[in-house]
């Protein structure tokens, strides 16, 4: 059953986020994750079932700490990240969310979410959605992701997807 004092923790964080995802403020947005978070967007098996194994299974994009992260903030703000360049402008949304205390400094939670991206490379805009399943930790006198599983629900997109434009 979901608690409202841990729903309300966990929109906090994710408006956060969005905030910092959409103004490309990317050491606050590193500063969000646990060192050891897993980052996780697994791939679709079928139309019916998406992988359940980042070790074994093909995924969208998996890394098993905060440094895969820095190291992709680290490539776009080097510029040598080509695809990306210019960047393109993106609108988080985030709906739905349910949370409930795992213990007094643990907390699980899902939410919808939906990422409006704009490509000013091509003039084209496109959107992404889908559904996170989030692990939060009381770290110091804050709450951080540990773990985030984005489930892409469209994973068909006209584009590349890379972290913020999930």
């Amino acid at each position: 059953m979901p608690d409202p004092i841990a729903t309300s923790i966990t929109t906090d964080l994710l408006h956060a986020e969005c905030r910092c995802l959409d103004d490309r403020d990317w050491g606050a947005w590193l500063e969000l994750y646990t060192p050891d978070a897993v980052y996780w967007v697994p791939s679709w098996r079928d139309e019916y079932a998406q992988t359940s194994d980042p070790d074994t299974e093909i995924s969208q994009i998996h890394h098993d700490s905060r440094r895969g992260l820095e190291e992709r903030v680290m490539r776009l703000q080097s510029g040598k990240s080509v695809t990306a360049m210019p960047l393109p402008r993106t609108t988080h949304f985030v709906s739905n969310i349910e949370a409930s205390f795992e213990s007094a400094d643990a907390i699980t939670a899902r939410a919808n979410w939906m990422v409006l991206v704009y490509n000013p490379r091509t003039e084209k805009q496109h959107s992404n959605f889908g559904r996170y399943e989030l692990g939060l930790l009381k770290s110091g006198s804050g709450w951080r992701f540990a773990r985030k599983t984005i489930r892409l629900q469209n994973d068909r997109v006209p584009a590349l997807i890379d972290f913020y434009t999930l």
